[in-house]
């Protein structure tokens, strides 16, 4: 092994050759600025491949990241260095953090996969050979175009990351370690698709950051489980990407945000289970017929291909109830009711939005019962349900405390959670309709989504006054 110095030298020194020769192939040889991007990235990945192998203490890649930020901040804000070398990271003419994602994302793999080179491999490859593939591939063969934040990516590129992904997983994983065939397989299908999909809806160049990270992360996750449960998490990751693709034409949401819902509904059932996945899977598809407005507010009748929400908005309407469903695994606590709260004061949300909309002569007392009770019966209602069955199980099982109200007790309960619901629920609709347009002038689209979830949280919260229930 090299010392350690003159490792972090030939790295750098094999790094600065790359991006020279491929600057020489633009002006010489009329490389695309997309081709000399995307080889860079090659490039990259290739050596970094190498690291595992280079050094065995984690502070020279960490210096190698420093460093590497640094000289991509220089080329980025330094005018010479930008017209000069920097063409080959700058000439495609999108704003990009991916040259500064790039480094730190090596980086924390690295650290995080000190005892496990395969699965730092087979993260470094995903951005090495699938994120080319795919932009090469829809570059010249995009004939199935979709938006995305930042523009529009196509179908055959995706299937192109897809296909190259799935062997960037599954060639190490058989070759490297003690996975069996049919886990491999498994294994290899769930995180193209998932990689696939964070590729697709990801903006701004932070798939350098989200891929490879998340890739180890659910590889981590995945390595433990046996075959036939891996199965049924394919089965279920394909159907809601058929089920969300399908039904497109029953929401506003178009795009990659079609994908973005899926990924979310996927995250939502592995971490909690199929009683959690009830509430965005209703949001997400009734939300346009429960509230007829809906579509007449978006412009859907003058326009039926308009689908102007993103993968940011389904993130944004996603947002406080992932927060729950983390915080209750991470707590290993029975969450379930504030989650359900978190897509009730949602979903209100997007009905009072709507509804101002097409039905402008409606009072705010309108506007609020409409949408409390309607949000209530849809987004908290079957959670309603399954709360109502656990506690009605407990009675019949005897494992419920006793007294004189035992036999009313489920009864009591559900009722005091339809209350609160409502009133969880109706205040959120009243909150926004007072306040919707200083939230909607005076704030940016990214703190307006901010400020609407610090009001979905505290409104959501007040589910946690279940546990003062005896």
């Amino acid at each position: 092994m090299l010392p350690a110095w003159a490792a972090i030298l030939a790295v750098m020194g094999a790094l600065g050759l790359a991006l020279v020769s491929l600057r020489q192939a633009q002006l010489r040889r009329k490389l695309s600025a997309e081709g000399a991007r995307k080889g860079l990235h090659v490039a990259m990945s290739a050596v970094m491949l190498a690291l595992p192998w280079l050094f065995d203490a984690a502070w020279p890649v960490i210096l190698l990241a420093a460093l590497a930020v640094g000289a991509m901040l220089a080329v980025r804000f330094v005018p010479a260095l930008r017209d000069g070398v920097g063409g080959v990271i700058h000439e495609v003419g999108r704003q990009s953090v991916g040259d500064v994602c790039y480094p730190i994302a090596v980086c924390a793999l690295y650290l995080l996969t000190a005892d496990s080179p395969v699965l730092y491999a087979i993260a470094i490859l995903m951005l090495g050979l699938a994120d080319p593939a795919a932009a090469l591939t829809g570059a010249r063969h995009g004939l199935s175009p979709y938006a995305t934040v930042d523009g529009k990516k196509s179908l055959e590129g995706s299937v192109a990351f897809a296909f190259v992904a799935f062997l960037c997983v599954h060639v190490p994983l058989l070759l490297f370690t003690p996975v069996g065939r049919a886990e491999a397989l498994w294994i290899s299908a769930i995180v193209a698709i998932l990689a696939t999909i964070v590729e697709a809806v990801s903006w701004g160049g932070l798939d350098n950051l989200f891929v490879p990270l998340g890739t180890y992360a659910v590889l981590v996750r995945l390595l433990t489980f046996p075959a036939t449960l891996l199965a049924g998490h394919f089965v279920v990751l394909l159907l809601l990407v058929s089920v969300a693709a399908v039904l497109r034409r029953e929401t506003t949401v178009g795009g990659a945000g079609v994908f973005g819902a899926a990924l979310i509904g996927y995250l939502v059932w592995a971490l909690g289970g199929t009683a959690w996945l009830i509430p965005p899977a209703l949001v997400y598809l009734l939300y346009a017929r429960v509230w007829p407005a809906a579509r007449e507010a978006d412009g859907l009748p003058h326009d039926p291909k308009r689908r102007p929400h993103t993968a940011h908005n389904v993130f944004s309407v996603s947002s406080v109830g992932v927060l729950w469903l983390i915080a209750a695994s991470a707590l290993d606590l029975d969450l379930l009711f504030p989650y359900a709260l978190a897509w009730g004061a949602t979903f209100a949300f997007l009905g009072v939005e709507r509804m101002a909309v097409a039905r402008p002569n409606w009072t705010a007392g309108q506007l609020a019962w409409r949408a409390a009770w309607r949000a209530t019966l849809v987004a908290v209602g079957p959670v309603l349900l399954v709360l109502w069955l656990r506690v009605g199980a407990d009675h019949f099982a005897g494992t419920a405390p006793g007294g004189p109200m035992a036999p009313l007790r489920p009864l009591l309960l559900t009722g005091a959670y339809v209350a609160l619901a409502l009133v969880v629920t109706a205040a959120a609709s009243l909150i926004l309709v007072r306040w919707r347009g200083p939230i909607d002038r005076d704030s940016t689209e990214f703190e307006g989504r901010v400020y609407r979830a610090s009001i979905v949280g505290p409104l959501s919260a007040l589910g946690l006054l279940s546990f003062l229930v005896p």
